[in-house]
């Protein structure tokens, strides 16, 4: 599956020639002193700023930071903090600057916890498949991001506590065209270590959230759609984090329902474990034993019909034929199978007795990450 690589870049560049600057949440701004000039931010933003100033010209003026390592803090909704003063070096002499700035949210210093445990974004007991992983073999090379397969209209949950910084759902606009990047809709939470989560391709009005608000891990945020640069619909989800005044993507562990920390894998499905919540019946394939199946026979339900069923079982499906005669019934499976193997040679000749359901087979992907499926025939005697 293509996706949409929404990079929401959050380090910003401007550069100066005047003494003073602003954007539509940080200002920074200069005040004389009696010896030099006071340098302070206001900050409106729900979000603390990291801000480093570079003076390309300082002229007769010392600072009262080492620039070289000195990043200041304006810390959310902040109004005049002061960030750096500049002495005159010589009374009497000719004194200037030049600077530009850059910022980032986040406070100065401040790293991301890799070792935190998000909430699968999907509801509790739920069991989704991972269509791009990291890094992943589509549009997600060289970038830490996950896609879960989930259809339109189902709910997004918050995978961590944190604030809503930004909620785009005005779009109801989407294909497998970069044109299209623009018009996906997404929110943004931003968490205690400075990361901010992105849950993107919401259908259009599918925020259940606004700016501002706080969010409790597990809580319903949202509704998955299909909008932006996206072939079919999916939720994009990525955590970002800065360093250096650079937006990164981070390799997010989220917690199984064994109490466990994982980094999801692309193609295998995963159970959404919300803690608090109702303990949930976990179906895995990896310790499938399918001697348990060949030993269970059941009644059919069946009169005077004999059918060939299927359940699924994870990625598994398990074949089963349902004899409502009032004699043994024998036949043979007619498989053509697609990047799948059968657990029997096939095809497959089998005896079924009467007014009886019995397991056939199991057939299992061989690469979950390409399309896989299978037609079915079969003949009795």
């Amino acid at each position: 599956m293509k996706i949409n690589l929404i990079l929401l870049t959050l380090v910003y560049l401007f550069i100066h020639t005047d003494a003073s600057a602003q954007n539509d949440d940080l200002k920074i701004y200069q005040e004389k002193s009696d010896n030099g000039y006071i340098f302070y931010a206001d900050n409106t933003a729900l979000v603390p700023y990291s801000v480093k100033l570079n003076f390309e010209e300082l002229k007769n003026l010392q600072p009262d930071k080492d620039l070289k390592s000195y990043i200041a803090l304006a810390p959310a909704k902040s109004n005049k903090v002061e960030i750096l003063r500049l002495r005159r070096v010589k009374e009497g002499s000719a004194s200037s600057y030049n600077f530009n700035y850059i910022f980032t949210v986040g406070k100065p210093g401040q790293q991301p916890d890799t070792d935190f445990a998000y909430w699968f974004p999907y509801r509790h007991g739920k069991k989704e498949r991972v269509a791009q992983g990291n890094n992943g073999s589509g549009t997600h090379q060289g970038l830490n991001a996950i896609d879960f397969n989930l259809e339109e209209g189902e709910a997004v949950h918050a995978a961590r506590e944190g604030l809503v910084i930004e909620v785009k759902e005005d779009s109801n606009t989407g294909g497998n065209n970069p044109k299209f990047e623009k018009d996906g809709n997404y929110i943004r939470i931003y968490h205690e270590d400075g990361t901010i989560a992105s849950y993107v391709h919401l259908q259009k009005n599918g925020s259940l959230v606004h700016v501002g608000e706080t969010v409790k891990a597990g809580d319903k945020i949202g509704i998955s759609g299909n909008t932006g640069y996206s072939s079919g619909p999916h939720l994009h989800f990525m955590v970002t984090y800065n360093r250096d005044f650079q937006t990164l993507t981070l390799p997010v562990k989220f917690l199984n329902y064994d109490g466990k920390s994982i980094i999801p894998t692309e193609g295998k499905t995963y159970y959404a474990f919300h803690q608090g919540k109702p303990a949930f019946d976990v179906q895995e394939t990896s310790n499938f034993n399918e001697k348990l199946y060949e030993q269970k026979l059941e009644k059919s339900g069946l009169k005077d019909n004999i059918k060939i069923t299927s359940e699924s079982l994870d990625d598994f499906t398990l074949i089963y034929v349902d004899n409502g005669f009032n004699k043994k019934m024998s036949g043979k499976l007619i498989i053509t199978i697609t990047n799948m193997e059968s657990t029997k040679s096939l095809p497959h000749q089998f005896e079924v007795p009467a007014k009886t359901k019995m397991y056939l087979l199991t057939l299992k992907p061989k690469d979950t990450s390409k399309e896989f499926g299978y037609k079915l025939a079969a003949e009795f005697k």
